[in-house]
């Protein structure tokens, strides 16, 4: 379990995401988004997803406001967590909870990491916090905004 959390820890620590946005085209979203409810959060990168990434869409954008906003839309039943450049859209079918790991500072720097797990074993990384319990603080806000439930990974050292 530890080479696997390292694994992780290696492959989405040397991520930049500057330049994810640049390396991966982004789809557009063709609906119209209807927020139902919005919790904002610090100005945070959107991690990419090559099923779940959109260009922010004209509703999203006029609410932002230089934060990240984790946001629920019923009518469309859609997850979604954008900033100006980048949303996630995930359907809510598909979400099982949402999950905090706080990676703590060792040989490499120290994190924290925002994700949705799906029903199907797999997570969708939503964002990376460089400091470790970063977003420990929304865990409540997160679960009243979304509904669903938010759990702890263990922490372990950045070896």
């Amino acid at each position: 379990m530890k080479s696997f959390l390292k694994a992780l820890t290696e492959m989405f620590s040397k991520n930049d995401p500057e330049n994810d946005i640049q390396n991966y085209p982004l789809k557009k979203y063709e609906g119209r988004i209807e927020i139902n409810k919005a919790l904002e959060i610090e100005n945070f990168h959107v991690h990419y997803s090559p099923d779940y990434a959109f260009e922010t869409p004209v509703e999203i954008l006029n609410r932002i406001n230089g934060k990240t906003l984790l946001w629920i839309d019923h009518q469309n039943s859609l997850l979604g967590f954008s900033h100006q450049k980048k949303t996630l859209l995930i359907p809510l079918h598909k979400i099982n909870g949402i999950e905090i790991q706080n990676i703590l500072k060792g040989k490499g720097p120290g994190e924290s990491d925002l994700f949705v797990y799906l029903k199907n074993s797999i997570s969708v990384m939503l964002s990376v916090a460089p400091d470790p319990y970063y977003f420990d603080q929304y865990a409540d806000d997160i679960h009243k905004t979304t509904g669903f439930p938010v759990t702890f990974s263990p922490e372990f050292y950045n070896t």
